[in-house]
């Protein structure tokens, strides 16, 4: 599960390498809050990256290695040279990248190739962005494709995100959950050291702590960490599916409807939700 930077939201290009600098590590941390609550991995950089000019008078590795700020540049530098870069993710199709282009007169953007925008596009990625100019800051960006040799274009669009507010975006908050490849983390605690913890004298513990030790068995299951209330009226396993990896479950055959909220290695809806329905073929009756 990828992101792709769009380098072309240098542009335009900065006067200013401090706040350019500022900008990119605000974008960093938009990127660390991805991988943090979808689990994503890797942002792809074209492979050219440190050739790019990024201001008037700097390529991207001049103004990184003049970055006077230590933790700023140590920062920088771990993220955009992890392969693999635009080049091998098109594979392929990296000859296609010759037939999109950006362009913003008001920008001041003539027709610039944009290897992050169509790598996005093609492989049908979210595009990462500075907040260099109000063009970024939208949840979606619009470019052109060549579509024939007469140089006719169309307009393609992506996904994009420039703020936090873009992350919550309805669109690009439903790509963020169900794009790219699954790919569900086991819980490295051995079975003996998986917590189980139930209420004081909760009536029904005892079936509790029986079902809880079965379902500590699954390798996606880290830990039992409460009863939750009584749901006699329940008729499914599952009661709740939550971002975090919790799981609400109800032993719904029991006539009181016990139930425990258990911890698994989701990192993401999307992943707790594939979780739940290997504990659900695996636990429900």
């Amino acid at each position: 599960m990828d992101l792709v930077f769009n380098e072309v939201s240098f542009h335009p290009l900065a006067n200013n390498e401090y706040i350019l600098s500022e900008k990119f590590i605000e974008m960093l941390k938009l990127y660390d809050k991805t991988r943090k609550e979808h689990g994503y991995k890797h942002l792809i950089f074209p492979v050219n990256i440190g050739d790019i000019r990024v201001s008037q008078n700097m390529t991207f590795t001049q103004w990184v290695y003049s970055i006077k700020n230590q933790s700023y540049k140590n920062k920088i530098l771990s993220v955009p040279f992890i392969r693999p870069f635009a080049d091998k993710v098109l594979a392929e199709r990296l000859e296609d990248l010759n037939r999109f282009y950006y362009v913003n007169e008001t920008a001041g953007i003539q027709e610039e190739y944009c290897t992050g925008l169509a790598t996005a596009y093609i492989k049908d990625k979210i595009a990462l962005s500075l907040a260099t100019a109000e063009c970024w800051n939208t949840p979606k960006v619009r470019f052109k494709e060549i579509i024939n040799e007469q140089l006719d274009t169309v307009d393609v669009e992506v996904c994009n995100i420039t703020s936090e507010d873009h992350i919550l975006d309805e669109t690009v908050s439903n790509k963020l959950m169900y794009s790219g490849e699954m790919k569900l983390d086991v819980c490295e605690v051995p079975f003996d050291d998986k917590p189980l913890t139930l209420s004081g004298d909760h009536h029904g513990n005892n079936k509790l702590e029986a079902f809880g030790k079965k379902i500590l068995k699954n390798k996606y299951v880290c830990a039992v960490i409460n009863n939750i209330d009584f749901t006699p009226q329940a008729i499914r396993f599952i009661k709740e599916i939550n971002s975090d990896g919790t799981i609400a479950i109800v032993l719904y055959w029991e006539n009181a409807g016990y139930g425990m909220m258990i911890q698994t290695t989701g990192r993401n809806y999307r992943e707790t939700a594939e979780i739940a329905k290997i504990l659900q073929n695996e636990f429900d009756r």
